[in-house]
């Protein structure tokens, strides 16, 4: 993991920082949901349109009203999926950041307390 330096602190490089913010496994999953929502969708309302243009007898009408009706449904349930996966990939990365800051603060306390006042904070007082 290649980190940067710069006053005194330690920081990830943006390409680790975007993979941590959205992990490849919770994207990967959405584009697939997508994939398949939107394939399906078109294929039926091209399929239907078809289907009630032959059993109407209005061949290209049905299949262009419900082939066109479908694109803004594409639109809103892409939309949909990708505001659950932000929440999915949102809560990845707060559970890492807390992590992190976690580990962060284990060491720095480790760093501050000299060997010597660790043993006296960890004695029972008298008034206790």
């Amino acid at each position: 993991m290649r980190t940067f330096t710069g006053m005194g602190n330690q920081r990830e490089s943006p390409f680790v920082l975007l993979l941590r913010a959205l992990p490849p496994a919770i994207v990967g999953v959405m584009v697939f949901q997508i994939a398949i929502a939107v394939g399906v969708l078109m294929l039926g309302a091209v399929v239907a349109g078809l289907l009630l243009d032959m059993r109407l007898g209005t061949r290209p009408l049905l299949t262009l009203i419900l082939g066109i009706a479908s694109l803004p449904l594409s639109v809103w349930l892409t939309y949909r999926v990708a505001l659950r996966t932000i929440a999915k990939a949102r809560a990845s990365y707060e559970a890492y950041a807390q992590d992190k800051r976690a580990a962060a603060d284990e060491t720095a306390g480790a760093v501050q307390a000299a060997p010597g006042q660790a043993a006296v904070a960890a004695a029972p007082t008298e008034g206790a």
